[in-house]
């Protein structure tokens, strides 16, 4: 068993799925984003599913078409009292007629009904009676055939457009809420895809960095084991020399994990790949610094409240806000509704003559009514409770639109100061590298002729890994804060060439 066991873990590895490459540029990732980020197919259903809910409220003012049938039999028993017969002949469940009446009727109904914008109610439609007595001799039967209209109108409560097509408005504007909450989602990932790709891209030169710094430290720590060989180099500079290159391995493994997590990341944001994500490296080029010219804090600002996505939410919310008001306000009236019928009908021992009779121009079986109806819960708290806390939400959401208003300012600032101060740093890092070098080459040439310190040596080293390193962080931020101010401006998708079908 030991040899299959072994020939087993030996084939696993031929087995394994073979790693496939994604080359991308930045560009290209943003379109993958766009394509296959599961957070923005998630928010494309928001728009789709809030124009839906729009459609169904304007259901309510659809007309109803009812039909109904009843059918009822009445059994009565009789006692004659001039008969010619005793009680006593007078058997329960005596089947005589004479001792029994039946009474039975149908009714069929139609109507049309429905809701009209200004609060009216109606219904329209026919309807027909038959009723049967057996009673009368011969069986009498008639019909009645009937047409009318009936309407109510309310005239505080549920009047007026402002509030029966209240919760149509508010579709309308969870419809516009849903398409900005679908923009905001684009930028998000866009900026996320920008953000992450700059990260991996420090990452892989990061790593690049602690890999030369390595191997100046091995070259350093080979030069110091031929020099002690020779005695001109003590075993203390050796030992230093070993001692940081242990410590620049681990900071090569710390770089390298660093460089498999932000792949990570990216893979989440560019493919819609399941379990085959974790097979895929990625390899990219190097951005291109944003030629960017300084922000213009004033135009951009203002444009910020003409595009950014959660100002216009904000706006849209107190928009909603204010049409409950005017619905809560409405439901604390009164309940005070008109009613009237008017129909037409015919009555007759006959079918065709009872329709003839209801359509006829003659016909004067009219019928009709007129009514009012009126209510007030007293003391009625639950409608003054719901509009004192309509008004209290509505001033809420002017509060907090102040606040946000407020932080664009800020927030926005502060990303035009992170895009000044990152292109500063990119020169200053630069120079600070160039120095570095010069400072290293420097005392690596004073230690061959023995006038410095191995210690000295490695911490010129470690100095040039960090200048080198610093660099390449300030581009990356500087990319990330090109990205960050367009967002909170508003202009990813524009800045992009985005657009939004």
């Amino acid at each position: 068993m030991k040899p299959r066991v072994l020939l087993l873990f030996l084939l696993l590895p031929l087995a394994a799925p073979a790693a496939e490459t994604l080359d991308l540029t930045l560009q290209k990732a943003i379109q993958l984003a766009l394509a296959k980020n599961f957070r923005i197919k998630i928010s494309e259903f928001d728009p789709k599913i809030a124009k839906a809910r729009q459609k169904s409220a304007s259901g309510k003012f659809d007309p109803t078409l009812e039909a109904s049938y009843t059918y009822d039999r009445n059994e009565n028993e009789l006692r004659t009292l001039d008969t010619g017969l005793n009680d006593a002949t007078v058997t329960a469940g005596d089947p005589s007629p004479d001792l029994f009446a039946l009474q039975s009727g149908q009714e069929f109904d139609t109507s049309i009904t429905g809701l009209l914008p200004w609060g009216m109610t109606y219904d329209i439609g026919p309807s027909l009676s038959i009723d049967t007595d057996s009673q009368r001799n011969p069986q009498f039967t008639s019909y009645n055939s009937f047409f009318g209209v009936t309407v109510a109108q309310p005239l505080l409560r549920n009047f007026g457009t402002d509030v029966n097509l209240a919760d149509i408005r508010i579709a309308r504007a969870n419809r516009a809420i849903s398409q900005w909450q679908l923009r905001q989602a684009v930028i998000d990932v866009v900026t996320d895809t920008i953000a992450v790709y700059a990260e991996l891209f420090f990452s892989i030169e990061n790593l690049e960095v602690e890999k030369r710094s390595r191997a100046l430290a091995a070259q350093l720590l080979a030069d110091n084991l031929k020099r002690a060989e020779i005695g001109v180099m003590s075993d203390l500079d050796v030992m230093q020399a070993r001692s940081d290159l242990a410590s620049r391995e681990e900071r090569v493994i710390v770089a390298q994990r660093a460089v498999f997590d932000n792949e990570n990341f990216l893979k989440q944001l560019v493919t819609d790949e399941i379990s085959r994500i974790l097979q895929t490296r990625l390899q990219i080029t190097p951005p291109e610094l944003p030629d960017t010219a300084p922000p213009d804090r004033t135009r951009d600002f203002a444009r910020a409240f003409e595009i950014r996505p959660d100002y216009r939410q904000a706006l849209l919310d107190i928009q909603k806000r204010q049409i409950t008001v005017v619905f809560t306000r409405n439901q604390a009236l009164p309940r005070l509704d008109l009613t009237a019928s008017f129909g037409v009908n015919g009555i007759d021992t006959e079918l065709a003559s009872s329709f003839e009779r209801t359509a006829g121009n003659g016909n004067r079986n009219l019928s009709g009514n007129l009514g009012a109806i009126f209510s007030l819960p007293v003391p009625n708290r639950t409608a003054v409770g719901n509009l004192e806390a309509s008004k209290l939400e509505a001033l809420r959401s002017l509060v907090d639109l102040k606040r946000l208003e407020q932080a664009i300012f800020v927030e926005a600032d502060n990303a035009a100061g992170q895009i000044d101060t990152t292109r500063k740093r990119i020169e200053a890092t630069r120079v600070a590298r160039e120095f570095a070098q010069l400072t290293l080459d420097a005392a690596q040439a004073r230690l061959a002729s023995g006038t410095t310190t191995t210690f000295e040596v490695l911490q010129f080293q470690r100095d040039l890994a960090t200048a080198e390193a610093n660099e390449y962080r300030a581009k990356a931020d500087f990319i990330r804060a090109v990205a960050f101010y367009a967002r909170l401006t508003g202009a990813t998708l524009e800045r992009n060439r985005i657009i939004l079908e």
